[in-house]
């Protein structure tokens, strides 16, 4: 008998609500559920098939040990004993900065496991801690640490007259909150609204993407060149007086600095290097500065590129000089139902700059928002010495897939003595692990939305219990990390909270209501709700600034400046490109990441888009094999034809392709990863270490493989942006 059972999707940030209908324990079907009430019956192919990924054949349902006839499933419990003793024995030996963890994308959308994945780490007593986010958007860190920040955060899209979106596609990445601002519920039936109500969009990307495609101006750049850009429309806001003089006055540093900077990149200069008229830079300008409210926020189309840093700062840097940031009495972005209201005043907050104190690793790298940039994990292995990283746990990550340099982040990988991944599938990186824990998916578990409240635009919350048994012998993320610190003898703190080594474990549910105890509402109330609600509480209003309030943004750093000119300098010199292509990085609408490849939504493998006269230029058809390269190495890719594209660029998704050694394999099958063609130690950038990800120079030449190929689908592929929007797995 078929049941049809109330939740929400958990592969990202909207959560849209679902109704699952379940026969004699598997999920038949997934729709969106018409009764939520922010995304109205909406869900993604991606969400959609989420009980493909439950039910797939290679999902692990048990901990697996590797060894030299490949993974042997072993009792959890015993795989959970066996880990803590190697790991003990690791911390005892060489201290705790031997031992390390990363995090990647899948920890953020189960509940409870990022808070226990970081208590377990700090009661290790390592700093060794990486994340996705330094991998593709480490430039936004950077920059509001040298920037400075708002202490009231951004400005609501819905009250806005003017919104400009760089090198990202949000109507397919759902990518909001801090990183966009956009909506994302129901994002195409939000920005046709705020567009009848007066909304101006601006769009900058080298593809005209599906947002694109609704804005009121396509900047369609070529790759790479957004420093020169942001230069020239900060130039002409500027010179023609349409930044808030009042607000830099109280709050800024360095404007001097800054219009000293960027004067000699004219309109007419910028429209030279970067393929956009200069009219279109000057309308843009006079757009977004004569708007009352709006902000630029970025993806990570800019964040990949060659000179992330500064160009992640002048983006921030429109925002600052325009003064677009939410004042008192206006209504802040993000809801409080579970995570509790906050008290946001009006005021800066100067630039942190975490790097220049605290830990610095062996190699002499500091932190960034607490975390150690990720490019330096394989230096952290490899490298020898004291402190080296021996022993590694990755929680809902792949970085065998994400990571630039695939080879040598391999290597690194495999000389760890312990890697552990918590993971249902037999990824990449799991296929490197020395053990793998298999942990529940979405269905299995109870969440509520409490973490992700800073995406959504109204005070809404949801709770949902399992609505499927636990299958096999998996157990939850942070079991996991709560077991393992007990066995290793550590205690467990978060907040106020403390489990001593031996305390039994309490449940999710209880620990779900207990980190809701700030909560505006009855946890009970939220329960009742199984569609989920928007929640009558207290208005969320920024209040005043303290009386003592004296932090300001930093417009243009010593360092900042050195970087910006060199930037500068490079791009308005650079000359004819050294290879004739420049590639992108790309989000595809069916799987996250690498998340879901191996569910048969549609084709296996990640087409290279090509413009259709690039494609006449090299004699190929679509379907055609192409060999891409680069300084760095090649990869085999299949070509698609993309109109949408700027000629001369090419964009593939990442997270596709096999481990090295299986070089041969048609790319059909697998795909390629364009991690093959970029280094990890080249044209790295300053603090965050981001080596050059987008806007790569590459060669294409037509290729062919031994062997039959695989048919090519009738059906043309739906992707998205040429941004990426994150890589991790």
């Amino acid at each position: 008998m078929t049941e049809t059972r109330v939740t929400y999707c958990r592969i990202c940030s909207p959560l849209c609500g679902v109704l699952v209908d379940v026969e004699d324990g598997r999920v038949t079907h997934v729709a969106g559920d018409p009764d939520h009430p922010l995304t109205r019956g909406f869900t993604c192919t991606k969400g959609r098939h989420l009980g493909a990924l439950h039910h797939a054949p290679d999902r692990f349902l048990t901990a697996q040990r590797n060894g030299p006839d490949g993974f042997e499933p072993l009792p959890t419990e015993q795989a959970v004993d066996e880990i803590a003793v190697r790991m003990r024995a690791i911390l005892d030996e060489h201290g705790p900065e031997a031992i390390g963890l990363f995090v990647g994308t899948q920890t953020y959308t189960a509940s409870l496991t990022f808070s226990f994945a970081g208590a377990w780490l700090r009661a290790v007593g390592s700093h060794k801690r990486f994340s996705t986010m330094t991998i593709d958007q480490s430039a936004k860190w950077v920059a509001q640490a040298r920037l400075g920040t708002w202490a009231a955060g951004r400005q609501r899209f819905d009250d806005c007259d003017v919104w400009m979106l760089v090198g990202t596609n949000p109507l397919v990445s759902m990518q909001g909150a801090d990183l966009t601002g956009f909506p994302v519920h129901d994002g195409f039936r939000r920005l046709d609204e705020a567009r009848r109500r007066g909304l101006r969009l601006i769009v900058v990307d080298p593809r005209r993407t599906e947002v694109a495609a609704h804005a009121d101006l396509h900047l369609q750049l070529v790759p790479g060149t957004d420093v020169a850009l942001f230069a020239a429309i900060l130039r002409t806001i500027l010179h023609e007086g349409l930044h808030d003089a009042a607000f830099c006055a109280q709050w800024v540093d360095g404007l001097g600095e800054l219009r000293a900077a960027v004067d000699g990149m004219t309109p007419e200069r910028a429209a030279a290097v970067t393929g956009v008229e200069a009219a279109a830079i000057t309308e843009a300008a006079r757009v977004f500065g004569n708007a009352a409210r709006g902000m630029a926020k970025t993806g990570t189309g800019p964040d990949m590129g060659p000179h992330a840093n500064v160009a992640e700062h002048l983006v921030q840097a429109l925002n600052v000089v325009c003064g677009r940031f939410p004042r008192e009495g206006d209504r802040y972005a993000g809801s409080g139902v579970l995570s509790g209201r906050r008290n946001l005043p009006a005021q800066a907050s100067g630039p942190a700059r975490t790097w220049d104190r605290g830990y610095r690793s062996r190699l002499g790298v500091g932190t960034l928002m607490g975390e150690l940039p990720s490019p330096i994990l394989p230096d952290e292995i490899l490298e020898p010495g004291r402190d080296r990283l021996r022993a590694l746990v990755v929680s809902g990550g792949n970085p065998a897939a994400a990571f630039p340099d695939q080879t040598r982040t391999v290597d690194a990988l495999r000389a760890l003595e312990l890697l552990v991944t918590v993971d249902p599938f037999p990824t990449e990186t799991a296929q490197l692990a020395h053990y793998v824990i298999a942990p529940t998916m979405a269905f299995e578990r109870a969440d509520d939305t409490r973490g992700y409240e800073h995406f959504f635009s109204e005070p809404f919350a949801q709770y949902t219990p399992p609505i499927l048994e636990r299958p096999g012998d998996v157990i939850e993320d942070w079991e996991f990390f709560y077991e393992l610190a007990s066995r290793m003898g550590l205690l467990l703190n978060i907040g106020s909270r403390v489990w001593e080594p031996g305390t039994p474990r309490p449940s999710s549910e209880e620990l779900l209501e207990s980190f809701a105890q700030r909560a505006q509402v009855r946890y009970d109330d939220v329960r009742a709700r199984p569609h989920g609600a928007e929640f009558d509480v207290a208005p969320a209003v920024v209040g005043p600034p303290a009386p003592d309030a004296r932090a300001r943004f930093d417009l243009l750093a010593a360092d900042v400046a050195r970087e910006l000119h060199d930037a500068l300098t490079r791009v308005a010199s650079a000359g004819p490109p050294a290879r004739p292509y420049l590639l992108a990085v790309r989000r595809s609408k069916h799987v996250m990441n690498s998340l879901g490849r191996r569910v048969p939504i549609s084709l296996p493998y990640n087409p290279c888009g090509v413009h259709p006269d690039d494609l006449d230029a090299l004699g190929a058809d679509e379907g055609a094999l192409l060999t891409l390269t680069s300084d760095h190495g090649s990869v085999t890719v299949v070509a698609e034809a993309d109109d949408t594209l700027r000629r001369g660029v090419l964009s593939l998704t990442h997270c596709y392709g096999a481990l090295p050694g299986d070089d041969d394999r048609d790319p059909h099958e697998f795909g390629a990863n364009p991690a093959r063609l970029l280094s990890l130690t080249d044209h790295r950038q300053p603090v965050s270490l981001m080596p050059w990800m987008s806007a790569v120079p590459v060669s294409a030449v037509l290729a062919s493989l031994s062997g039959a190929m695989a048919p090519l689908k009738d059906a043309k592929t739906e992707w998205g942006s040429a941004d990426g929007d994150g890589v991790g797995g």
